[in-house]
């Protein structure tokens, strides 16, 4: 009975010894696949790498069996009995492109950027806007004090003034050419309305002119200037600058030599654009 158990314990750890072997075996195969998979992906093909782009060679036949070589186990396809133990990441297949086009012929059509680049190089130099000018001057009530509707269209009047559809006093020509000068009040919004003018109060008045206009601009500039001292008189008010500060005798010399470079500029101007 003990030479039994003897017996049946040996054939055990046979069994068991060859267990192990074959499980070493396998696992030394396994081993051996997955180094042929990555010396597949590393390894560079020999006239099989299929190139992107290219339709005019003929596809080897290799490469359109769906199998794959892993060293020495050979090419396995999807009915070899490994098939399902193989770990295969990434199917490598060649894709088909249309063929490129020439180089020459691309490069025949210029890219847009050259397009418009000719174009700005062939574009005359844009001609420059004429210089403008624009001159302001201010009568101001006394302190305290205001100018009343009634009394301004009476002095405007009588300085040929004449109310426009926009609501301010023109000075210059009857017909529909530009005026010399306007007047409009310091109340908002600035204009005047014949039904609310004898309820108008307001701390002063504002004479300005776009330059250049209908009269040449230092006769256009004398005209505004006495304007205003007729108006300053009649009124009772004080002549004042644009940002209503007294206008001395230096300032009017300002103004004057102002409108005098202004002059100048034109004349440049024009002989550029003539």
């Amino acid at each position: 009975m003990e030479m039994l158990d003897k017996t049946q314990l040996q054939w055990l750890l046979t069994g068991i010894g060859a267990v192990v072997v074959a499980l070493i075996y396998l696992w030394g195969m396994r081993s051996r696949i997955k180094e042929g998979i990555r010396k597949r992906r590393r390894r560079p093909t020999e006239g099989n790498e299929p190139v992107l782009g290219s339709a005019t060679e003929p596809m080897s036949e290799d490469l359109l069996v769906d199998a794959h070589d892993f060293g020495e186990l050979g090419r396995i396809t999807p009915d070899h009995h490994l098939a399902g133990k193989v770990l295969v990441d990434v199917e490598i297949r060649p894709i088909l492109r249309q063929e490129s086009p020439p180089i020459a012929e691309a490069n025949a059509q210029p890219s847009p950027m050259v397009v418009e680049l000719t174009r700005e190089l062939r574009r005359e130099p844009a001609i420059p806007a004429p210089p403008k000018m624009t001159v302001a001057l201010t009568v101001i009530a006394p302190r305290g004090q205001s100018f009343k509707g009634a009394a301004i269209q009476v002095a405007a009047h009588e300085l040929g003034f004449q109310l426009s559809a926009l609501g301010l006093f023109d000075y210059g020509p009857e017909d529909d050419s530009d005026p010399i000068f306007s007047m409009a009040h310091l109340r908002k919004p600035g204009s005047f309305d014949l039904k609310m003018l004898d309820d108008l109060a307001t701390p002063g008045l504002l004479l300005f002119m776009n330059l250049p206009g209908p009269l040449e601009e230092m006769q256009a500039l004398e005209r505004l200037v006495v304007a205003v001292d007729q108006l300053a008189q009649k009124l009772g008010g004080m002549i004042c600058d644009e940002r209503r500060n007294r206008l001395t005798n230096q300032g009017l010399m300002h103004l004057r030599s102002e409108v005098a470079e202004f002059q100048r500029q034109r004349r440049i101007w024009a002989q550029s654009s003539g």
